[in-house]
């Protein structure tokens, strides 16, 4: 079974695993091809210009769907190229000859890999791999020093015994996926294979290579950085600093994806949510003879100025009052915006269709196609929630590998899951409309107000609901039993309404500097009666807080769990107030880890993140836009230089500065009882009073 292609001096090799052997085979026949849509007169006079490239092997006429509302096939121009980046060098030629609106593109924008599985129909997944994990201190990697490499977990102390140790590692394991920190760990160990001697590589060929530069971009308002990214032929390479997948599942979690996508496991680990939801599309659609188009120029209808209004708006929100409740049930929809989409039928292909005249979708009157039987993105998504809530019954009572698996795929399926929406709404997805993710914020507030009614009517009293969540406290002495309920939810709606926690008590915090006593939506703390705590958007929740702060916030909630008093929160407060004073934090745990939004000099305002990024320099570390920068605070008010200390070298810290956070993380627990910053200074009797004044 083919597990990875590598693609080298104009060839393509396929990878194998034979009764535990890697075999390889050159594939002299395969050619990358894409799909052109126009007039039959145009496509016969594009024909023979578009033979004459360089590059282009052969031209074909096929017919595929080119959208998904076809009904039936129509004829396009298959045109095969030699090698991948033939492909978009003929579509950029081609689109520069002749006017934009004369042609369309299909099956383009594929990597790789990808491209050869999808045409080749071959599933690329192999569980059976052996695995090297690598890793190399930060700084180590800047200064080009491979003393410390860490390998499967053993540290080496000299480059000689790394190079020495990883040759044995691979000569004896013959992994077929390499695991490192960063990417760049490669190049230097080819490097220094070269500088002292040895006749060795990490691949099953001799030949490293780069597949694309590091690379900053701005998404959905944040700044992310990719780092370079490598390939070790005939293994799978997996850079942890560039793979979200891997972060939030397991290896099994990544194979499931490959099985459901045919995306190859190196691709898939560092594609994006987004990416590997099309891979799962692309794949069902060509499989229905449907061609993927390159970029989605289907444009937003005209709507009414009240239509626009209704449409604009978001799922169904409704505040907490800041405060502490007892007894509350809290219920969850399962899946509820994958599952709109599929008992709803929600496809660009079904709503606001052009053959049928109805008002189906709540609010905004668009229709649903009554002709089509199935939903091209219904028909995607079902398999991932079924294969979910089966996964999640079967793990109860899993061990072993199996659990594994099942975990891992759960975890895998549910950031898709969590994705589908807000993708559907993206103006590059290849199959999103903007008019089926308003279609589903409308059915969200419909059921979610149908939901409300009933558990209201039921004897229930709503305390907080964002999106699919609800939480609820019995008002009546004979209210119905909050299963019961959920029950006739769940047959009302058709999609089910799933009781989540019964919470002894629940706090919902205020909203920071309002003077009005308003809920925050995603803050709020709670007692579960089965044991145990769940937060939600306080400062043990949040990265970019030193585990000293999430820890003693931890041991705060704790403490007022007992008796509810503030005192015993005080107490705590005072307990870590005295650690950090004493001298006894552990340096380590007062790290504090940002992401940088931009290059240094683009900073305006000298705030840590710039004391931080100077330091880097200072040692050798160039760190890039949307890279994270790891520190502690020294001193707060000095200098750039000496404001702060790096991860790998701090020792002393700032104790006012993390004073001043502690007291933070307290306010956090104690404000759902309006207690404030100047009833923390009162409780503490007015010590510490300069530091509460931040």
């Amino acid at each position: 079974m083919v597990y990875k292609i590598d693609f080298i001096n104009g060839e393509t090799i396929t990878w194998r695993l034979e009764k535990g052997e890697k075999i390889p085979e050159k594939q002299p026949g395969y050619r990358p091809h894409f799909y052109i849509s126009g007039k039959r007169k145009d496509l016969r006079s594009l024909r023979p210009w578009i033979q004459d490239l360089r590059g282009v092997t052969a031209t074909r006429f096929e017919k595929w769907k080119t959208s998904l509302s076809s009904k039936k096939k129509e004829r396009v121009l298959r045109v095969d190229v030699s090698k991948e980046e033939k492909v978009m060098e003929t579509v950029n030629r081609t689109k520069k000859k002749f006017p934009r609106s004369r042609y369309r593109f299909y099956n383009v924008g594929f990597t790789p890999q990808f491209r050869y599985c999808l045409q080749n129909d071959v599933n690329p997944k192999q569980e059976k791999l052996e695995k090297t994990e690598l890793g190399l201190p930060r700084k180590k990697l800047a200064d080009k020093d491979l003393s410390g490499l860490k390998v499967d977990g053993e540290t080496f102390s000299s480059e000689e015994k790394a190079l020495k140790g990883l040759k044995q590692k691979i000569f004896e394991q013959d992994p077929g996926i390499l695991l490192v920190d960063r990417g760049e760990i490669l190049p230097l160990i080819e490097e220094k294979f070269d500088e002292h001697g040895f006749r060795f590589s990490l691949g099953k060929m001799d030949e490293l290579q780069q597949l694309a530069g590091g690379n900053t971009v701005s998404s959905y308002g944040k700044t992310v950085h990719a780092n370079a990214r490598y390939n070790v032929p005939g293994r799978i390479v997996i850079d942890r600093s560039n793979s979200f997948m891997l972060s939030e599942t397991t290896m099994e979690g990544l194979w499931d994806l490959v099985d459901r996508s045919y995306k190859p496991l190196q691709e898939l680990a560092w594609g994006s949510i987004g990416n590997l939801l099309t891979a799962i599309e692309v794949r069902k659609a060509y499989s229905e003879k449907t061609l993927t188009p390159w970029k989605n120029w289907e444009p937003e209808k005209p709507k009414k100025a009240s239509t626009m209004h209704r449409a604009d708006r978001g799922g169904f929100i409704f505040s907490p009052e800041p405060g502490l409740y007892e007894d509350v049930y809290e219920v969850d929809f399962a899946s509820l915006y994958p599952n709109i989409m599929i008992t709803r039928r929600i496809s660009p292909e079904t709503v606001d269709c052009s053959c049928c005249d109805n008002s189906e979708v709540p609010e905004l009157d668009y229709s649903i196609c009554e002709e089509r039987e199935e939903a091209f993105i219904s028909e995607v998504l079902r398999p991932l929630v079924e294969d979910r809530a089966r996964y999640k019954q079967e793990v109860k009572n899993a061990e072993g590998q199996r659990e594994k698996f099942l975990q891992g795929s759960i975890d895998a399926i549910k950031w898709i899951l969590v994705s589908c929406f807000g993708y559907m709404g993206h103006a590059h997805a290849s199959y999103g409309a903007i008019k089926c993710h308003q279609a589903i914020n409308a059915y969200d507030r419909k059921i979610m107000l149908e939901a409300k009614n009933m558990l209201e009517n039921s004897g229930y009293e709503i305390k907080h609901g964002i999106v699919d969540s609800l939480w609820v406290s019995e008002i009546e002495e004979d209210s119905k039993e909050i299963h019961e309920v959920c029950k006739e939810v769940s047959e009302r709606v058709g999609i089910d309404l799933e009781f989540e926690y019964d919470f002894e008590w629940v706090a919902f915090l205020p909203r920071s500097n309002s003077e009005a006593e308003i809920g925050t939506l995603n803050r709020y703390f709670g007692k579960k009666k089965e044991g145990g705590f769940k937060t939600a958007g306080i400062e043990t929740e949040q990265s970019s807080k030193p585990k000293f702060i999430q820890e003693s916030q931890m041991q705060m909630i704790k403490a007022f769990d007992r008796r509810k008093e503030v005192e015993d929160v005080i107490e705590v407060l005072e307990e870590k107030i005295k650690e950090l004073e004493q001298g006894e934090a552990d340096p380590e745990k007062l790290v504090i880890e940002k992401t940088a939004s931009k290059t240094l000099e683009a900073y305006s305002v000298e705030n840590r993140t710039v004391a931080a990024l100077k330091r880097y320099r200072e040692k050798g570390i160039d760190v890039k836009p949307g890279q994270k920068v790891s520190y502690v605070v020294r001193d707060d008010e000095a200098k750039a230089l000496d404001r702060v200390r790096l991860g790998f070298e701090a020792s002393d810290y700032d104790t006012d500065f993390y004073r001043t956070e502690l007291v933070r993380a307290c306010e956090s627990v104690l404000s759902p009882l309006g207690f404030d910053r100047d009833g923390i200074r009162e409780k503490l009797g007015g010590k510490n009073a300069s530091f509460l004044e931040a």
